[in-house]
């Protein structure tokens, strides 16, 4: 019999779900305005083509960092330009990240969580927020 201690167990479970992470893509064939995917510690909306966006980005990072859990990045063909205008149903206090536009599918990739496939359209990322402080989460 072969007995693994809680360590081993843990870093056993840990290594799978680092495969599973790395090897899956999320595919969201329709997403309507007002729908939220969630990778991570963002949150991607679908907004209107309307949404106002800010100037465009020469980065493809979507998260604020320089560790692996910043490492959201839009894949071209997605064009990146900062956030200028949360969505109307975000609360007022909801960190604001960088709009994504893309006139074709496009990939918003991470080396620890599934790849998300997306639609083309418009996205206003936001981040997770700590309920008790209204700090930004970070990966």
């Amino acid at each position: 019999m072969n007995i693994k201690d809680a360590a081993q167990v843990f870093s056993d479970i840990v290594e799978k779900m680092n495969e599973v992470s790395i090897n899956s893509s999320r595919i969201i064939h329709r997403m309507e305005i007002g729908q939220v995917v969630r990778q991570g510690d963002i949150y991607i909306h679908r907004v209107g083509d309307s949404h106002e966006c800010g100037k465009k980005l020469e980065s493809r990072q979507l998260a604020i960092g320089n560790t692996m859990g910043s490492r959201h990045v839009a894949e071209a063909p997605a064009t990146i330009y900062e956030g200028a205008t949360l969505p109307r149903w975000c609360d007022a206090r909801t960190f604001i990240g960088p709009c994504v536009e893309s006139a074709k599918r496009f990939v918003v990739t991470h080396p620890e969580h599934a790849h998300v496939e997306l639609p083309p359209g418009r996205y206003q990322i936001t981040h997770q927020m700590d309920a008790r402080t209204m700090d930004r989460v970070q990966d």
